[in-house]
């Protein structure tokens, strides 16, 4: 009974992921410690070995669809990968647990604003200081001629936004794809295709690098992970299939807004725990 409740789990936490671009290991990770007696470490491994194919899987139907830019997500990951080893070393000069802390409490009520904010018209996209950061020399537009899109881009802004999300990463022990959907959509103004298309994209990459760690260091023990990877896989398929056929343009923002509260509050979750067995991910 507990191997079908974690598939159903699985399902809902890697369809809510694929719909708005977060993945959801940082809503899986607490589930699986807290409800299902995992070890911290065979959690964070079952997670991770789960989010291989959950993305791969959801990256082909967005190949199929023409939304990833590649680009713009290789753009983001080299700089986060730099970004990621120089959090690391960071965690040995600052007081890390008190500034989770504060970034989850950031961030969870970042979420709650957004769901109880009315939807306010967007500010016109030629005016305000993001636009004129755009255009500075280094900027470029990308063209997606299938979905008949268009948006400018700015290559620092983007790669400082990698290296930002890569030291996050490195830093609090977490990924950072509920941080690149929101920024890509609300910050560098992508349409929400292509930003939750290219998000899962760089979790490809992310997540198999995740996943080899764990298995060299031990923590991938099959029994307990092929549920959550069956749950995952059926959800990215599921995910997918909601958001072709129900397009959530009208309500994506609530929808990220609810993922950023849930990651807080995963976030917060995590260190509670954290501070009991003293790992992180």
């Amino acid at each position: 009974m507990e191997v079908f409740f974690i598939f159903l789990i699985g399902i809902l936490v890697s369809g809510f992921g694929t719909i708005i671009g977060f993945g959801g290991g940082v809503f899986m990770v607490p589930v699986l410690i807290i409800f299902f007696g995992y070890n911290i470490e065979i959690a964070i491994g079952s997670t991770m070995s789960a989010l291989v194919p959950a993305s791969i899987i959801a990256s082909v139907f967005n190949l199929r669809d023409k939304s990833i830019d590649y680009l713009v997500g290789t753009l983001i990951q080299l700089p986060a990968v730099a970004g990621t080893v120089l959090g690391a070393f960071l965690v040995a000069a600052l007081p890390v647990f008190q500034l989770q802390f504060i970034f989850s409490v950031f961030v969870t009520i970042i979420g709650v604003l957004l769901l109880c904010s009315k939807r306010l018209q967007e500010p016109p996209k030629h005016s305000g200081l993001m636009y004129h950061i755009r255009s500075a020399p280094t900027s470029f537009i990308r063209k997606n001629r299938v979905k008949k899109m268009a948006y400018r881009l700015n290559v620092g802004l983007v790669a400082i936004f990698g290296f930002i999300s890569g030291v996050v990463a490195g830093l609090f022990g977490i990924g950072g794809g509920f941080l690149q959907t929101p920024i890509m959509i609300k910050l560098f103004r992508m349409p929400y295709q292509v930003a939750t298309a290219t998000s899962l994209f760089i979790l490809v990459i992310t997540s198999f690098t995740g996943f080899v760690s764990h298995y060299l260091i031990g923590n991938i023990f099959w029994s307990r992970s092929l549920p959550i990877i069956a749950g995952f896989a059926v959800g990215a398929i599921g995910g997918n299939i909601i958001k072709q056929r129900y397009p959530p343009k009208n309500h994506i923002d609530k929808l990220i807004a609810l993922g950023l509260l849930l990651a807080g509050i995963g976030v917060m979750l995590h260190l509670a725990v954290k501070s009991s067995f003293g790992f992180s991910f």
